[in-house]
């Protein structure tokens, strides 16, 4: 017999019992997770590049395949296990419970931001050597390039309201995440948050540690300037969304529960 769905109330104390696990994970394993979520994402960002190359697909046609396509990423991770740091902004509600502290969770934060930063770098490396970009024609390559000057030209408040908005979608997706029984049930929490994300041009911070430098790759033009400042405003405001409108929201609505 399938196991029930839990409550409402039970997924937030799964959320607690998740972040505990991840609090205090050895270091090690913390980063090699971080560094597979990393790869995850940026694969699943290499998928909606693809498919975004094809110049024959209408905006909307386009931009909704491309976000079911960035969606194995979050897929892989919830299914495979790694450590998303987005995802990740869910720690708070163990922090708000008291089952750890403030050193215990910027330390996991800090570790897993950088292991996807290095699984990103790593990801991006290896499409620059397997020549991903001469892919349609070498459309890949082109849009890839148009991508990164996108993001990179942002101004870095619309960065950080689209940033709130990707994390508050991903966050639900985590969450939704925790009260799935089976893999299927892990992929319909994963696809259709994130195909709203990315299909409404939404910013999400691990995502863009292999978008920016891969297109710039591409492009032959690195700005850095742009890079880094969207890095960090997407870093900013993807954890504003998820710890604030997903965790912290959850655990007021059910910490007596």
């Amino acid at each position: 017999m399938a196991e029930p769905m839990p409550t409402p109330a039970q997924i937030e104390q799964r959320a607690e019992a998740a972040g505990t696990s991840k609090a205090t994970m050895p270091l090690g394993r913390t980063w090699v997770l971080a560094m597979m979520a990393g790869l995850f994402i940026g694969l699943g960002a290499a998928f909606m590049v693809l498919v975004k190359s094809d110049a024959s697909l209408g905006f909307a046609a386009s931009s909704v395949l491309g976000g079911l396509c960035f969606s194995v990423g979050l897929f892989c991770v919830l299914t495979a296990g790694a450590e998303l740091f987005t995802g990740n902004s869910l720690m708070v509600c163990g922090l708000l419970s008291r089952r750890y502290g403030w050193a215990r969770l910027l330390r996991s934060w800090g570790l897993v931001w950088l292991g996807n930063l290095a699984g990103s770098l790593v990801l991006v490396g290896l499409l620059l050597v397997a020549d991903f970009g001469s892919l349609n024609g070498g459309a890949v390559a082109q849009t890839a390039a148009t991508i990164a000057a996108t993001k990179a030209g942002l101004p870095l408040g619309t960065v950080f309201g689209r940033a709130v908005l990707c994390n508050l979608l991903v966050c639900v997706a985590v969450w939704m995440g925790f009260a799935a029984t089976s893999v299927p049930g892990k992929l319909c929490c994963a696809v259709m948050p994130v195909m709203a994300f990315v299909a409404c041009g939404f910013e999400h911070c691990v995502a863009n540690m292999a978008f920016l430098p891969y297109g710039m790759a591409c492009a032959g033009t690195w700005d850095w300037a742009g890079l880094l400042g969207n890095l960090a405003v997407s870093t900013l405001g993807n954890l504003a969304g998820g710890v604030v409108l997903v965790g912290c929201a959850y655990w007021l609505a059910y910490r007596d529960a």
